[in-house]
């Protein structure tokens, strides 16, 4: 079996699932054909169409990036407080 190619193995799988289970066999036959390429007006997704995916995409990762900074903005600027300066550090002195 080791041997095989894989197709004639999912072959021999996929009879003996219909030889248990023949109602199943037609449920999954008529799920692959609703579902399959052919099925959905197939062929491969059209240039423009993937740009237009990959610009929305990119647009809204920009947007949540500026909502991002400007709420970052606002809660920083709500505090209302100084921060300290970080301990153990000593104020360069001048001469």
């Amino acid at each position: 079996m080791e041997h095989e190619p894989e197709a004639r193995i999912i072959g021999r799988i996929e009879r003996g699932l219909t030889s248990d289970d023949p109602e199943l066999a037609a449920r999954m036959d008529t799920l692959n054909a609703r579902f399959s390429e052919e099925g959905r007006g197939g062929g491969p997704v059209p240039p423009r169409a993937r740009r237009s995916r990959r610009t929305r995409t990119v647009l809204v990762l920009v947007v949540i990036a500026l909502v991002g900074l400007l709420l970052t903005m606002i809660l920083n600027a709500s505090s209302g407080e100084t921060p300290a300066p970080p301990s153990g550090l000593v104020p360069a002195a001048s001469r």
